[in-house]
């Protein structure tokens, strides 16, 4: 009868926690900061790009930056003149092109090898801080990169994008959302495990 009672309790306390973890997944992932004026905004790429980059532009429209940065594309921007125009940021064009990526081992996360090109772009323009713009739960797993690869403490503010559906209340997601959390998760667990045994590579 007690190995009953402890058996039942064991599955009552799992049950809870379970529940607790799915009612508290999808805010923990939307990850924000407050922001203030910093010299870069950076984007991260995603499905619906359209919605990312039409808050960095807010955001530059507003004068929170002077400079976007788009690293899966090599792309750098600056405001001229109330203009964003392009920036020569490679000098070695033979060596990265629009389309290439960095040479990094296979495992690291597309994310994580964006974030490392954002800092090597921010290193040869002379950029201190930025504001990193990207979905609502592809933020947690910023923040978690960029305290690995950046120097800190810095200015760094997280803001995602305000165009893109993402509920953050566990009884108004679809099931379309939470595969995406669910994803968000394996990523966040799978940079975790590999992290440990990277160094050096956003120094260059």
């Amino acid at each position: 009868m007690q190995t009953l009672k402890r058996t039942v309790l064991f599955i009552l306390l799992t049950a809870a926690v379970a529940a607790a973890g799915m009612f508290f997944a999808p805010g923990f992932l939307a990850y924000s900061t407050n922001y203030t004026k910093a010299d870069a905004v950076v984007i991260l790429l995603g499905p619906v790009f359209s919605d990312r980059e039409r808050h960095a532009l807010d955001l530059i429209e507003k004068g929170m930056a002077d400079y976007l940065i788009i690293p899966a594309y090599h792309k750098t921007l600056r405001l001229d003149q109330r203009t964003l125009k392009p920036v020569p940021d490679n000098p070695d064009k033979k060596e990265i092109n629009s389309k290439s990526k960095p040479v990094m081992p296979e495992y690291y996360e597309d994310t994580h090898i964006e974030l490392i090109e954002a800092k090597k772009t921010m290193k040869r323009q002379g950029l201190k801080s930025a504001i990193f713009v990207s979905s609502p739960y592809h933020m947690r797993r910023i923040q978690i990169m960029v305290n690995k690869e950046f120097d800190l403490p810095s200015e760094y503010y997280f803001s995602p994008t305000p165009f893109e559906k993402a509920p953050l209340k566990a009884w108004e997601l679809q099931a379309s959302d939470w595969k995406k959390v669910r994803r968000e998760y394996v990523k966040i667990l799978w940079f975790l495990i590999y992290s440990p045994w990277t160094k050096g590579e956003a120094s260059g």
